[in-house]
């Protein structure tokens, strides 16, 4: 492959290649980890570093040929995908002993997504980095190009079938990341604290109680869910934190509402819905300060996803129906059509027609507005949104036909539902 051309004119292609086709800075470094060649040739540097020497050499130094050896006899060229403290994306990938450059090329940064105001403002805090620079922050994420895990990882293995001229699996790539992120647990540790729990019978739960918590969240039994959980002992729970037992505390009440997410959806409760519940329990648990409150906040929010599903089970759709109000739920902000959500559930237009307005009482375009009518009340509770903008959000034709409709189900015009709701607060 490209073996027409010289090493380093060769290598100096590939990475006019790579960053014409995704568009992401590429550097090329030579042994001592200093940049040889760049693509482009002018980039701004993020806020935290004074050149972009920095962050390329502190992220190539720790993976070296010997680190990066797989075992299976292939050359240490496999491509390195990681993640820095500040989001950015990089990919590296040593060039092979026998190439005269004896460098690494690397790719990045880059974002999975694009951070709102609100998470780079969480991550300055986080670095501890005064706010008076936040708009130097925001400036340079938004340069930034958005590459999702998926594309990111296909371009590491195109670098590689470039540079190597063979192929490279996703598992491989992944296995090979794998094995370098996570520090082997210390020798015999396992061992030991499982000899300990067994002398002193501080067990883990029973997995049975376990499964009889998650089932009652599935099936929305807030009484029965009340009474296992409170079967539960202490010491049953293990230990997440040696640090902290606030953390420890966290921890725990983090892993039973990512279980219990999973058991509501199995319930039959919208995948966004249960997602987004479960962001709200984790990140108001994450802002509590003692014990007692955390141990409150798991309970509550059990009992929220219990009280969810139950409302959910209580409407008793098929599980055609179920899909389409699960599909225009998540896509309320889009042009919502009966031709796609007869492609979703798999029906024809007329047949899923009829069996929506038989199941639920509405036909689809009325439950569409309803539901875009229960959104706008909730974006009209932000008093930095417009009414008109929240019409064209939620595509009325116009704030006219958005006032008439948003009347026809609340019995008052947005104008002065939002009125009402700054006169309660």
């Amino acid at each position: 492959m490209l073996d027409h051309l010289e090493d380093k004119e060769r290598v100096q292609y590939i990475c006019k290649v790579m960053y014409e086709s995704q568009q992401i800075p590429v550097f090329l470094l030579d042994a001592t980890r200093e940049i040889e060649f760049a693509m482009p040739s002018s980039i701004e540097c993020a806020p935290w570093v004074h050149n972009l020497n920095e962050p390329l050499s502190e992220i190539t130094k720790s993976f070296n040929r010997e680190n990066n050896s797989n075992g299976n006899g292939r050359t240490s060229t496999i491509p390195i995908v990681r993640t820095t403290n500040f989001l950015e994306n990089y990919i590296i990938l040593h060039l092979p002993s026998d190439n005269s450059n004896e460098g690494s090329i690397v790719i990045g940064p880059s974002l999975y997504a694009q951070p709102t105001e609100d998470s780079v403002v969480s991550l300055m805090r986080d670095h501890e980095v005064p706010l008076k620079f936040q708009e130097q922050w925001l400036n340079y994420y938004r340069s930034l190009t958005v590459l999702n895990k998926m594309r990111l990882y296909h371009t590491a293995m195109l670098l590689y079938s470039l540079v190597t001229g063979k192929t490279l699996t996703l598992s491989e790539l992944l296995l090979d990341s794998r094995i370098l992120a996570y520090k082997q647990l210390p020798s015999g540790s396992l061992d030991l604290d499982i000899s300990y729990r067994r002398e002193n019978t501080w067990l883990h739960h029973e997995p049975m109680l376990e499964k009889n918590l998650f089932h009652y969240v599935k099936k929305g039994n807030k009484t029965e869910l009340l009474r296992v959980q409170a079967s539960f002992s202490e010491e049953s729970y293990g230990l997440l934190s040696k640090r902290s037992q606030l953390r420890n505390k966290k921890n725990l009440a983090i892993s039973c509402i990512t279980l219990a997410t999973r058991a509501a959806i199995d319930g039959g409760l919208y995948w966004e819905i249960s997602y987004t519940l479960s962001d709200f329990h984790i990140q108001h648990i994450e802002e509590l300060k003692d014990i007692p409150a955390v141990d409150h906040a798991v309970l509550n929010a059990l009992c929220d996803f219990a009280d969810h599903v139950k409302e959910s089970r209580m409407a008793k759709l098929s599980r055609t129906v179920a899909l389409c109000q699960n599909y225009i739920f998540n896509h309320l902000y889009e042009e919502l059509s009966l031709d796609r959500l007869a492609e979703v559930a798999g029906l024809n237009r007329s047949y899923l027609s009829l069996l929506f307005k038989k199941e639920t009482g509405f036909t689809i375009s009325d439950f569409i507005q309803l539901e875009r009518i229960e959104e706008a009340k909730r974006l009209i509770e932000v008093p930095e949104i417009s009414l008109s903008d929240i019409a064209s959000r939620l595509h009325f034709n116009d704030q006219s036909y958005f006032t008439k409709v948003f009347k026809k189900y609340t019995g008052i015009t947005p104008k002065q539902f939002r009125t009402n709701r700054e006169n309660t607060l």
